[in-house]
């Protein structure tokens, strides 16, 4: 049905003129309108991706396919949340990208953020550090994944692949509580796809996904700590606080109170 307000506004801004100036109007007016309606599909998209949503749910909503629905949106809705990278994620992105150019690769995929976190020295790179996961052995199981072309000029634009990847980790964090993105939240996404080929590249160097989540435990279920008003202290022992006899050192605390028992115990 013809929404007959629209018609009658377009009517009146363009009145005295000929069908075909009418025609268009009515045109010029149809595509503001359908770009105002995309630009609000994209909007709830979004949010729906902020909370957590996946790819395939939103497809099916829409009644496409999975791929299809990320090929549209994907460029149009920024749900990264990279305004919540931590500096050394940052740090790894744009080796990653450095990397695919080096490799002659035509996108940077998530096999070069992978790498990235493996030749850093954040969380991420720790953690495959302790489980015998190094640069050198990870590029060679990562192969062409990597590229094997000569180093490009420019650097080569993020896959589709990559923005899912920090798409993922950066609602895996929000999920886990916390208001910054990590390194360890790419690689607990990077590692636990199971359709990834970085996944697969683990494995073939000997690493369970199970060890993995165990190294990124204790980071990855830590609660965000609580600040303290200025001035208070507490004993790191007893708990007292605000004491003026508090002995402070770096990130501990003692009352005298506990000072002279521990000083007893050691004369014992």
């Amino acid at each position: 049905m013809v929404d007959r307000f629209l018609v009658d506004e377009i009517q009146r801004a363009a009145l005295g003129q000929s069908p075909l100036e009418l025609l268009a109007a009515a045109v010029v007016k149809g595509a503001a309108l359908s770009a105002e309606g995309d630009a609000v599909v994209d909007h709830f998209v979004a949010e729906a991706r902020r909370s957590g949503c996946s790819w395939t749910e939103i497809g099916e909503l829409l009644g496409v396919t999975k791929q299809a629905v990320r090929e549209r949106f994907i460029d149009r809705v920024d749900v990264a949340g990279r305004e919540r990278f931590m500096p050394r994620l940052q740090r790894c992105v744009t080796a990653a990208q450095e990397l695919a150019r080096q490799h002659g690769s035509a996108q940077v995929r998530p096999a070069h953020l992978l790498l990235a976190l493996a030749s850093n020295e954040g969380v991420a790179g720790v953690v495959l550090d302790r489980l015998g996961v190094t640069a050198e052995t990870l590029r060679a199981k990562l192969g062409p994944l990597l590229g094997d072309g000569p180093p490009g000029d420019a650097m080569p634009a993020e896959s589709t692949d990559l923005v899912c990847t920090l798409q993922s980790a950066s609602s895996f964090a929000l999920e886990r509580g916390h208001n910054y993105v990590g390194t360890e939240h790419a690689l607990f996404v990077l590692a636990t796809d199971p359709g990834a080929r970085t996944r697969r590249a683990l494995e073939l160097l000997g690493v369970d996904v199970a060890d993995i989540k165990r190294e990124l435990a204790s980071c990855l279920c830590r609660e965000p700590k609580r600040r303290r008003r200025a001035g208070q202290c507490r004993c790191s022992f007893c708990g007292t606080q605000n004491s003026e006899a508090l002995m402070r050192g770096p990130g501990v605390a003692i009352c005298a109170t506990c000072a002279r028992v521990a000083v007893e115990a050691a004369a014992t």
